[in-house]
Order: C-alpha cells, then structure tokens, then sequence
C-alpha cells in the first residue's frame, strides 16, 4: 500500500492539472495510472474540493440541472441514437448530465425515461390474475 505525503499528493494533483491545463475532476484523476486514486484525496484531504483548493487550484462547481432540462437533453439523446439511451450512451457526451445526477433527480434511470416519455410504465391488471 503506497503511503504519499501531503506534500506528494499535491504534487500529483497540480502536475495533473498542468497537463490538463484545467482543474482535474475526479474523473480525470482516476483515469491515470500510476497517480494516486482520487479516493487518497478524499480521505486524505476530507473531499476533493478541498484537495484542489489546498493545491492552489479552483474548485469544480456542480451545474445544477432542472427536471426539464434533464428530459430535454434525454429526448434528444434518444433522438441522436435512434433508441432509448442506456446509461452508458451519457459517459463521453459531455453536454448531457451523468447517469448519477438522472438518478439523484427522478429515484433511478427507468423512472427518468418513465418522465421523460421515452418508456411507458407498465401498469398490471390485477383482475387478469384470477
């Protein structure tokens, strides 16, 4: 198990972001090897945005997203893939919202298609059951 100091993880962190020319996400930290996992900045650190602002580097801030933005952006998705987006259609589009912020919003996927429009919801006629 490597052991970095406080020292050291900056280090990573603001080579990092040199050669990103950016703040780096936890995305972004967690794509490369042999750098220490954005979990050890977490922990070390009490969260990430506390690790870049202790590295000298600007926060990332969160894009709040409303409802209807969020089905917006999903019927356009179906309607560039010809179907009914998976979630990991959102991985590299970088104009679309995670899979994780649809779940925070609407309770799961299904129910973010389900509002969207884009699945039906399946009601069951218990009467056909006896």
């Amino acid at each position: 198990m490597n052991r970095y100091t406080k020292e050291q993880l900056l280090f990573y962190l603001r080579k990092l972001s040199s050669e990103l020319k950016k703040s780096p996400t936890i995305k972004d930290m967690n794509k490369k090897k042999r750098f220490p996992s954005a979990a050890t900045y977490v922990k070390r650190f009490g969260s990430w945005n506390n690790s870049l602002r202790k590295a000298g580097l600007k926060i990332n801030l969160r894009k709040k997203h409303s409802k209807n933005e969020l089905i917006e952006n999903l019927k356009l998705l179906a309607k560039e893939l010809g179907r009914i987006p998976k979630t990991t259609d959102l991985k590299n589009k970088k104009w679309i919202a995670s899979s994780s912020t649809y779940r925070k919003h609407f309770g799961s996927w299904k129910k973010a298609l389900k509002s969207s429009g884009l699945v039906k919801s399946k009601t069951v006629n218990l009467k056909s059951f006896r």
